[in-house]
């Protein structure tokens, strides 16, 4: 389903949460200076920097699980590997009292792919979390190796890992049972009697039905062993419940669970209800103490209202009687909640200010009636988890990758925990100025301007959108292939751009059906983007930072498709790159049955009533609109919903120019791929905005053919009376030499 949900919400969300760096307790709209000692970092940051990354988790999100007794922080940490053209996953223990030198305690194994599902894989890197024994000295998590996945477990203090499953089926999800004395897991369908089905079927003829998405594969795909998300139905074929096993340590054995211990299973996974509150209450979040003798949650107190995803929320409590917060802070997007170490004191975190992009931690003194703020800011914090009187958080800014860090709850104050990245303190970053403003339809919106390294006062420069989500470490957009720092560092000012939602919908919409119908009514999802960058830039314009002339517009997913939307709709940009260009009538024959269904819903059959729909955001049924070069670097498992939109550009003497990344999908994850997508979008940016041809090319004979499609833009600008001068640089030169790798 990855172009469900207009395509950027389907492919399991890549749901990026967070701002940007301000301050550390009160917020502010300001430039955001570099700290000290950044500037005097020695050199600007590079393509292979952000390549090299070491992420908590992966590039896109983190997790991490503290131990029982409070002292530990365990952790994965994912690595690319050039050599080996993939990445190297590692689990780690650190202290969480005071900053120390972690602890390597096992391989993790395989990289995993999410999966959609429908079985379709996404391409993300999965994160994995660890769990804690209840004594605190072991983490269990699942390894893949081999082509399955089993339990493995590590020792806290290094020197000991070892394989504990070796099931028919892939471990699903796993919880340590009370006394750490085994672990449940649960396992879905057999990994051999899938192969022979597949190939039983295969001999016969697959059925061409539901399971098969022709763009994705031309075979079928197996459904996850659940129940597919918003009511969509599953073949009767790939039915599948998951299976509970125990792991018995004492016995060194595994096994199906018993009576009893299902039972105990579903104990463990579930948070009792607070048992006075009525089964009509709609509660999430609920968060017991360690004695079961008071209760935290989180309740949407009008779901006749807000049916939608992210209701408003409001926080609860409850130990000898209820007691519901009444401060204004305690309603609203609350995203974590917790006890303090006396009990007495719930602390949550919350979403807030301009288009829910600030995040602020508060504290709630059971039958007070007001609360006190510990923390606000544009930073991304995440996971948050309290620890005696601290609260320990992955974080984010727009300057600084991911960290784990701690915040006193009395003071506010952070202290790193691990960082895995102190090399960054050797890279300079352009300044970042946060913007907040609104679309045509009155929204809320946010990004962060990224000014240019040596940025000066009064020159215009080139200015490159990169999209969809704009929160934690500028890294290079949603799907990571347009690295934000990267172009600063190339004398370009970057404008990262988060898209804006109509929070009324997102909160009311009674489910998938009619959150979709809003969304795509006069397409007003994509014009809430289209609006809300023409805005701005008239904005930047005004200011003196940008030249209006020399725009470039990116983006995957989402972002591609307000990509795609802009080149037809509006005439602001003078270079495009794009992850795909899915958007065309084949897609209508191309896609899933009940996605198929879906289209049919919002745009109609392209060859029936629905035309004129198609026409509004296919870029191949308007060639003759499209006057902006367009690079598309799609994955192969994409690529022939692309094809109709290259085809049509390109007979229409347009310049666009399409690379094929082999084995990859929606998000392309392997190193050396995204390593040359960095390079081919920055060095496409240079040759259209900047009139610059790069030294060292991804491709040696790039150039001439760009040099060609510029030959053919330029007559067809003039054709149009519309002709811009191109005065090119050539490799090597100072204007060249001067500016940051890339």
């Amino acid at each position: 389903m990855s172009k469900a949900l207009s395509f950027s919400r389907s492919v399991a969300l890549i749901a990026l949460l967070g701002a940007v760096v301000v301050a550390a307790t009160e917020l502010s709209a300001q430039v955001l200076t570099p700290q000290q000692e950044e500037s005097q970092a020695s050199r600007a940051i590079t393509s292979t920097d952000l390549l090299e990354l070491r992420d908590i988790g992966s590039n896109n999100r983190g997790r991490f699980s503290i131990s029982p007794d409070g002292g530990a922080i365990a952790y994965q940490i994912q690595h690319a590997d050039m050599l080996t053209r993939d990445y190297r996953l590692s689990w780690f223990v650190a202290p969480t009292a005071t900053p120390g030198e972690p602890v390597f305690v096992g391989d993790g194994g395989d990289v995993r792919l999410y999966r959609a599902a429908d079985g379709r894989l996404s391409g993300s890197r999965m994160v994995i979390e660890p769990r804690w024994s209840p004594d605190s000295q072991w983490i269990a998590y699942p390894v893949k190796k081999d082509g399955a996945v089993q339990l493995w477990r590590s020792h806290r203090g290094g020197g000991h890992q070892e394989q504990l499953t070796r099931n028919a089926a892939d471990v699903r999800s796993f919880v340590w049972s009370s006394d750490g004395a085994s672990i449940f897991f649960q396992v879905g369908r057999d990994r051999v009697v899938r192969a022979r089905t597949d190939q039983s079927e295969g001999d016969r003829g697959f059925l061409f039905d539901q399971r098969f998405w022709p763009y994705f594969a031309t075979e079928p795909q197996w459904f996850e062993c659940q129940k597919h998300p918003w009511g969509i139905p599953k073949p009767k074929s790939q039915v599948c419940e998951p299976t509970l096993w125990v792991y018995d340590f004492a016995a060194g054995v595994e096994r199906q669970a018993r009576p009893e211990e299902v039972q105990e299973y579903g104990q463990l996974t579930s948070a009792d209800r607070p048992q006075r509150v009525s089964e009509e209450r709609v509660i999430s979040a609920i968060r017991w103490d360690e004695t079961k003798s008071r209760v935290l949650w989180l309740e949407n107190e009008r779901p006749g209202l807000y049916a939608g995803y992210r209701p408003p929320l409001t926080v609860y409590a409850s130990a000898s009687a209820e007691t519901r917060c009444p401060a204004d802070e305690c309603h609203g997007l609350i995203e974590t909640i917790g006890w303090s170490r006396d009990k007495a004191t719930a602390y949550f975190l919350r979403r807030e200010g301009s288009a829910f992009s600030r995040r602020a931690i508060y504290g709630w003194t059971v039958g007070d009636t007001d609360v006190r703020r510990v923390l606000a800011t544009d930073d991304l914090l995440s996971g948050c988890q309290i620890s005696d009187d601290h609260v320990i958080c992955l974080h984010e800014s727009a300057r600084t990758p991911r960290k784990i860090v701690s915040i006193s709850l009395e003071d506010g104050t952070k202290d790193d925990l691990v960082d895995p990245n102190p090399q960054f303190h050797d890279i300079r970053l352009g300044e970042v100025e946060k913007l907040e403003w609104q679309d045509a339809f009155g929204n809320d919106v946010f990004g962060h301007l990224v000014y240019p390294l040596n940025y000066e006062a009064g020159r215009r420069y080139p200015l490159v959108i990169v999209q969809y989500r704009s929160r934690g470490f500028l890294r290079g957009g949603v799907g990571d292939e347009y690295p934000i720092h990267v172009l600063a560092a190339n004398g370009f000012a970057v404008l990262s751009f988060d898209r804006p939602n109509d929070w009324s919908v997102v909160a009311k919409a009674k489910g998938f059906s009619e959150f979709e119908a809003k969304e795509w009514a006069d397409f007003y999802e994509r014009r809430r983007a289209l609006t809300a960058l023409e805005i701005i830039l008239d904005d930047l314009d005004q200011r003196g930072i940008i030249d209006p002339g020399s725009v470039g517009i990116t983006g995957l997913s989402d972002g591609a498709e307000t990509v795609n939307f802009a080149l037809i709709h509006s005439d602001r940009f003078a270079a495009a790159a794009a992850s795909d260009s899915f958007w065309s009538p084949v897609v209508y024959h191309m896609v899933g049955s009940w996605f198929r269904q879906h289209l049919q819903n919002m745009l109609g059959a392209p060859e029936g009533a629905g035309l004129s729909n198609w026409r509004q955001i296919s870029v191949g049924m308007n060639a003759d609109k499209v006057n902006t070069p367009l690079l598309i670097q799609v994955a192969d498992h994409e690529l022939l919903t692309s094809t109709h939109n290259f085809y049509a550009l390109r007979d229409a003497g347009k310049p666009v120019e399409m690379y094929v990344f082999p084995d990859e999908y929606h998000i392309k994850w392997q190193p050396q791929h995204r390593l040359s997508i960095y390079r081919r979008n920055v060095q496409w940016m240079k040759f259209w905005l900047q009139s610059m041809e790069d030294p060292d090319p991804v491709d040696p004979e790039q150039y001439l053919r760009w040099r060609k499609l510029r030959e053919q833009h330029q007559a067809n600008q003039q054709a149009l009376g519309q002709a811009r001068s191109f005065e090119f640089e050539r490799p090597g030169t100072t204007a060249t030499a001067e500016l940051g790798g890339e």
